[in-house]
């Protein structure tokens, strides 16, 4: 069975081996901003990683009304290292652990209603959106009723627009998004609840708290980072197992292997697939010289199966020694939210396991949602057995 995505996964093969590092002068990362330097070994994308005093996080043009530049992970020391130890006080992996009984009582709520005799589910809508969508909801105080209007937003914007339609829907959804947050970041600082927000609005750094901006931007980011990768994580795990038998069958006789897949699914379905920087110097990398202002596009993607450093990179292998990814990035922006994703997918895919068998597509046609930000599968339609 030829691999979902197998296009993209071609073309990283073909440019770690032939084209590490060049120039594509049409490729747009973002509408109106064109060329890019694509990175492809490991190597070279956790130099770029790792080296924010040459690649800055600050690429964005400046658009009014988008939140995304004031976050964490659109922002370089010392302004994003304050950001981060503010935010990092209510945002700890103990923090993160405590919500795990919750998400095992909706998990299990959620597939008591979709588990049924007839043995048939669309994934992707019956499990993968709502589990992170309710966690990130929750985290964030806001009511199920705005659910589907959160969905949409976060697709629009973590599409990242190239054409002048995508760029208006683009701006209308940071828009709406940040007229709602501003509200209920008004309410909150007025009557505080036990949501994530309201810590936010108490936390401080040298006396100083996080503006209105800043809120906003961690929001946006949270609700992007914390919904659409863990959707797409959860759905090419299943995607993963349907196309592998022989794991579903170890994983029934030994439950706690279902980590280990997690982790190879993050690797060679990797949801984020690149990070975007721009040079803050002249900087050779690969033998190419990147000029002072470019933008670089590190594809953690094609990192994430790199043969030099994941031998068989385009199999499964729960036997691999080296899990060491850079899925959630690397460096000082490596996902703070990471301890959050490896809860939700962790108690999601073991209760689910727990429940169903025999895994298989209804068909082998699927498609991926069109977007080269993220690996995203638009629909999933499984059969399974009960257990």
């Amino acid at each position: 069975m030829k691999q979902l995505g197998e296009e993209i996964f071609t073309w990283f093969k073909e440019s770690r081996q032939n084209n590490p590092v060049y120039y594509d002068k049409d490729y747009p990362l973002w509408f109106g901003v064109k060329g890019t330097w694509h990175v492809f070994r490991n190597e070279d994308v956790r130099y770029v990683f790792n080296n924010h005093q040459i690649f800055s996080s600050e690429y964005m043009p400046k658009v009014q009304d988008n939140y995304l530049d004031k976050a964490m992970s659109s922002n370089d020391p010392p302004f994003h290292r304050k950001l981060r130890l503010l935010v990092s006080q209510a945002f700890t992996p103990k923090a993160m652990l405590d919500l795990k009984p919750w998400i095992e009582s909706y998990v299990d709520e959620l597939l008591d209603q979709v588990i049924t005799d007839k043995g048939e589910m669309e994934f992707v809508r019956d499990i993968a959106v709502p589990v992170p969508m309710q966690v990130i909801a929750r985290m964030l105080g806001v009511p199920n009723k705005d659910h589907a209007m959160f969905k949409d937003w976060s697709f629009k914007i973590v599409k990242q627009p190239t054409s002048e339609a995508e760029a208006k829907e683009f701006i209308e959804a940071q828009q709406g998004m940040g007229e709602y947050f501003r509200e209920i970041i008004k309410e909150r600082s007025e009557k505080p609840e036990g949501d994530i927000i309201s810590q936010l609005l108490q936390v401080e750094l040298d006396g100083q708290k996080l503006t209105m901006d800043e809120l906003l931007g961690f929001c946006v980011v949270l609700l992007l980072a914390g919904n659409e990768t863990t959707t797409n994580w959860l759905s090419s795990t299943i995607l993963t197992l349907a196309e592998n038998p022989d794991i579903q069958e170890r994983i029934a006789k030994n439950p706690e292997d279902a980590s280990l897949l997690l982790e190879e699914v993050l690797r060679l379905r990797s949801p984020a697939q690149y990070q975007t920087r721009k040079a803050k110097q002249d900087v050779v990398l690969g033998g190419k010289t990147i000029k002072k202002g470019d933008l670089v596009a590190a594809w953690q993607a094609s990192a994430n199966r790199d043969e030099s450093v994941f031998p068989n990179a385009d199999q499964v292998d729960l036997d691999r020694k080296n899990m060491d990814h850079v899925a959630f990035g690397h460096g000082i922006h490596f996902c703070l939210g990471a301890p959050l994703a490896r809860v939700e997918a962790g108690v999601t895919i073991k209760k689910l396991l727990e429940r169903i068998k025999n895994i298989r597509l209804v068909s082998e046609d699927i498609e991926l949602n069109q977007s080269t930000v993220t690996y995203s599968i638009k629909e999933l339609p499984i059969r399974y057995d009960r257990v």
